[in-house]
Parts: structure tokens; sequence; C-alpha cells
């Protein structure tokens, strides 16, 4: 027997078991804090009803077992009971939510929430059996004695203290298995609210970049330029068909996937530039600074391309000498920040002080997709407007 404990349970294993119970404990005590009954109300009316049913059906359920004597022991240990219980509700809330028991595996949620009801259902026998066994020991000892003549005190008390740890341990599973039931189904119900919401989104998004993009002047002008251009230099107007070409199929076809590779959009923001270059010529600099290893990571699609069509449509194409664009991009943290940045008109200032729908639209597109983590932000320095992006990577 030795043996086999030896072999199936060492030093370090018990170490680990030791860690994971202090690790349990100090995340226990960090969510006793000011923010512990911060609740909404329906879940404080929930849990209020819900306790005090449960104390009144055993407040009754004793009174009509139990004689007259005992009445007044019933009555405190089943009010210290209902406070310990509905208090305990808080405190196993406010842990599986700081805790994120949701993001684990299920059978790791299932033997956290078994352990967690044997210690609380420890702790609320704790506080309702001190207090009253030891105000109404003599009641408690006679109906004991009454019903078994050889019993002792000491016996009695382990006798209640265990059978109230069992039922009370069972009454906060029933309470635990509840409280995740609804509050998975709420998270599924939200998850699926915001993927319907994000696949409108694209829609819209592709929608945005077939009218906005290459709305129909945009698409004139294009082939216009290279009809004269077939007859010049006929193999750069093939080449510039072969651009419209893959920025049409792109644009058509990105909706399809949540996210693209970074070296995909650059490559199609710069079939998207060399259309533009027909219009502008010389006047439009365009310059990209992204380092080759962040061609891995992934964004949304179309994002770096509204970036352009913004920095051109409310920068160079209202500028008469003409301006620059740039693109960089940085990877710090797991976080990809890309900088979209364009020359002002002098006038910017009066012309337009807030940034359009598009750019409104490619930060609630970041929001939904990353859950809030993702974000663009807006600066204008040295008369060039800049769209920061941030999105993280996995």
């Amino acid at each position: 027997m030795l043996t086999w404990i030896k072999k199936g349970w060492n030093l370090d294993q018990t170490v680990i078991v030791r860690n994971e119970i202090v690790t349990y404990i100090r995340a226990l005590r960090s969510t006793l804090n000011k923010d512990l009954f911060e609740a909404t109300p329906e879940f404080w009316s929930y849990h209020i009803s819900g306790t005090c049913l449960l104390a009144g059906f055993i407040f009754v359920l004793n009174a009509l077992l139990t004689p007259s004597y005992l009445w007044g022991l019933n009555t405190l240990a089943t009010t210290l009971w209902g406070t310990a219980f509905f208090v305990s509700g808080f405190v196993l809330r406010r842990h599986y939510k700081a805790a994120s028991w949701e993001s684990q595996t299920h059978t790791i949620m299932l033997l956290k929430i078994f352990a967690s009801c044997i210690f609380f259902g420890f702790c609320i026998v704790s506080i309702m059996s001190l207090p009253s066994l030891t105000i109404f020991s003599e009641e408690f000892y006679r109906h004991k004695i009454a019903n078994k003549s050889d019993a002792t005190f000491l016996g009695a008390t382990i006798e209640f203290f265990f059978s109230n740890w069992f039922s009370t341990s069972f009454y906060v599973m029933c309470w635990m298995m509840l409280y995740v039931g609804i509050t998975s189904r709420r998270k599924t119900k939200s998850i699926e609210i915001d993927n319907l919401r994000l696949q409108n989104s694209l829609k819209e998004a592709e929608i945005s970049s077939l009218s906005n993009q290459l709305n129909p002047h945009f698409l004139f002008n294009a082939l216009n330029n290279i009809r004269f251009m077939i007859h010049e230099d006929a193999n750069n107007a093939e080449q510039m068909l072969m651009s419209l070409s893959s920025v049409l199929r792109y644009s058509l076809d990105s909706s399809k996937n949540d996210r693209v590779l970074l070296k995909d959009e650059l490559e199609i923001s710069n079939r998207y530039i060399d259309l533009i270059r027909i219009q502008f010529e010389e006047r439009l600099d365009f310059r990209i600074d992204v380092p080759k290893p962040l061609y891995a990571c992934k964004l949304p699609p179309m994002v770096l391309q509204m970036l352009l069509e913004n920095a051109v449509k409310h920068g160079i194409e209202n500028i008469r000498e003409g301006g620059s664009i740039t693109v960089d991009a940085r990877l710090k943290q797991k976080i990809m920040t890309i900088q979209v940045c364009n020359d002002l008109p002098k006038e910017y200032n009066t012309v337009r002080k807030e940034p359009g729908i598009g750019l409104f639209n490619i930060g609630q597109r970041l929001d939904l997709l990353y859950s809030g983590k993702g974000s663009i932000e807006t600066k204008v320095v040295k008369n060039r407007f800049c769209a920061i992006v941030k999105i993280p990577q996995e």
C-alpha cells in the first residue's frame, strides 16, 4: 500500500496541489472588496428570492419535524445559514468571473465547482453551527438524548455538522450549476448576436467598398486612362487591367473571411494605388514601411484599403500640388499597430474636423471582431492626418 502511494503520489504533486489551494484562497480573498455586491437588479431579485425560499423551506421542515423547544435553535440556525448562503452566492459569482472559469476546459470547471461547493458548504455550516450550538447547547443535547439515550454532546455535534455540511454542499452545487447554466446561455446568445452584427458589418463593408472605393466615377477614370494607355504602352495598360481585376475580385471575395494576411492586404493596396496613380500621376507619393516578419499577421479584410481610400478622398484629392501617403506597421506585445498618414489641404480645420463614416465603421468592426481589444484612433500632426489601427494577434 505504501509503495503504491509513493508511486502514485510524490512530493512534486503535493507541492502542485498546495500551490493550487493557496492560489484559490488568494483569489477568493481578492473578491472580498467593495465590488462584491455589484450586480444587476435581476441577479439581486433572483438571488434574494431563491435564498429566502430555500431558507423558509428548511425552517418550516425543521419546525414540523422537531419539538417546540428547538424553535429558537432552528430560527437562529436558519437565519445564519441563509445569510451565509446569500453572501456565498456573491463570492462564488465574483470568483467565477474573476478567475474566468468559462474559458477553462469542461472537466476543470466541474472539478472547481465541486471543490468550491464542498469548501463553501463547510464555511456556511461553520458559521451556522458555532453560535447556534453554543447558545442552544442544552436544548440541542436534550433533543438528541430524547432520540438516543447514549448519545454524547460531541457525537451529536459531529453528526449535526456533517449532515448539514452534506446538504448545504448539495444546495450550493445546485445554485452554482444553475448560475453557470444561465451565464453560459447568455454568453452563447451574446456571441450569436455579435456574430450576426459582425456578418452584417462585413456585408456593409463589402457594399461600401464596391460603392465608395470602386464607385462608377473611379471605374470610369481608370478604364478611360487605360484606354488611352493602350495606344501608348500596351504592356502597362495590361498591368493596369490586371490590377483593376484584382481589386474587384478582392472586394467581392474578402467578405468570406473574418481575417486576412497583412501580406495580401498590402498587395491589394499596392494594386489600388497603382490605379489611383493613373489619375494623380506624379502628384501622389506612396510609401510603405512594413517589416517582412509582420506579413504573416492578420487583420480584417479591406481595412487597409479603406484607410487608403480615406487618405486619397479627404487628403490628396483636395491638394492641387498633390501629397504623400505613408503606411507603416509595428508589432509589440502581440498588438499590431498600423498607421496610415496623408497630407492635408491647408483649409482642413475649417472643411472637415471629424472622421467620416468609413473610419467609424472600421472601429465597429474591430470592436466586434476582437471583443473591445481592437481600436482605431486619429490625430493631426504637422498638417498630416494619421489613422492608427491596433489589432491583437493570437
